[in-house]
C-alpha cells in the first residue's frame, strides 16, 4: 500500500510484529500481513492505522496465537505515534512523536524520540533527542543510548528501570532525583555534564531504578 501526501502517522497495534524504517522517498508504505485484520483511515494528511492479530478475528487456540507482521517505511522526518498491545517493534530511522509499548519489546536504531512510555517492557537502542523528549517506565526497562542530545530530556522510572548512556562530549546538564527509588552514576565524575546546554532530568520514583553511565566504544549494542 502506497500513501503520497501524509504528514503523520498514528497507529494503534495488537499482537504485531512491526517493522519500521524511515527512507529517503517522500511516501509512505504499509505492507500488512493480511489485509483482513487492518482498518485504514487517510485524512487532511493523517494516516491512522488499527491493526490486529488475525486470530483476534476468529475463535483460536492459544498455541495458534502469533504475531501479525507489519512493516511500514517513511520519510525520515515524519512523525509517527505507535502505541502498542503485546507485540515487537524494530525501528530504525524514524522519528517518533509518540511511542507507547505495553507488554512488548522494541528495539530502536538511530531513532528521534518525543514521548516515550513503557508499560511492562522492554526498550533498547540508539536514540536522537533533538527537541523536547520524555521517558517513562512503568515496570520494565528502557535502556537508551543518546547518540545527539539537542534538546531537553525528562525520564522517569516508576516501577522499573530506565537505564541512559550519556557520551562523554554530551553539552548537558544532568539532573538525578532519587525519590524513594534506586540511583546509580556510572563514570559521571565530579564536574561532568554540569554546566552543558541541554536540561537532562531523571527521577527514580518508589521502586524504580534510574541508572546513568558515560558511553563508551563497547556500547553500541545497549
Amino acid at each position: 500500500m502506497r500513501f503520497e501526501g501524509v504528514e503523520e502517522v498514528w497507529m494503534k497495534l495488537v499482537d504485531v510484529d512491526l517493522r519500521v524504517t524511515g527512507w529517503e522517498k517522500d511516501y509512505v508504505e504499509l505492507n500488512p500481513g493480511t489485509e483482513r485484520a487492518i482498518k485504514l483511515d487517510f485524512k487532511d494528511g493523517e494516516l491512522r492505522v488499527d491493526y490486529k492479530a488475525i486470530w483476534k478475528l476468529k475463535k483460536a487456540l492459544k498455541r495458534d496465537r502469533t504475531l501479525e507482521p507489519l512493516e511500514l517505511r517513511v520519510p525520515q522526518n515524519l512523525p509517527v505515534s505507535v502505541g502498542m498491545k503485546r507485540g515487537r517493534v524494530y525501528a530504525e530511522r524514524v522519528r517518533f512523536k509518540s511511542l507507547a509499548p505495553g507488554e512488548c519489546t522494541a528495539e530502536l536504531r538511530e531513532c528521534i524520540i518525543g514521548e516515550l512510555i513503557s508499560v511492562a517492557s522492554t526498550v533498547k537502542g540508539s536514540v536522537n533527542v533533538l527537541e523536547k523528549a520524555s521517558a517513562m517506565v512503568l515496570a520494565g526497562t528502557a535502556s537508551l543510548r543518546f547518540e545527539r542530545v539537542e534538546g531537553s530530556f525528562d525520564g522517569t522510572a516508576m516501577s522499573g528501570m530506565l537505564e541512559i548512556c550519556i557520551p562523554e562530549d554530551g553539552d548537558v546538564s544532568l539532573n538525578v532525583e532519587q525519590n524513594g527509588g534506586v540511583v546509580s552514576l556510572e563514570g559521571v565524575e565530579d564536574g561532568l555534564f554540569e554546566d552543558g546546554k541541554h536540561p537532562l532530568r531523571l527521577v527514580a520514583h518508589n521502586g524504580g531504578v534510574v541508572k546513568v553511565k558515560v558511553c563508551g566504544s563497547d556500547d553500541h549494542d545497549l
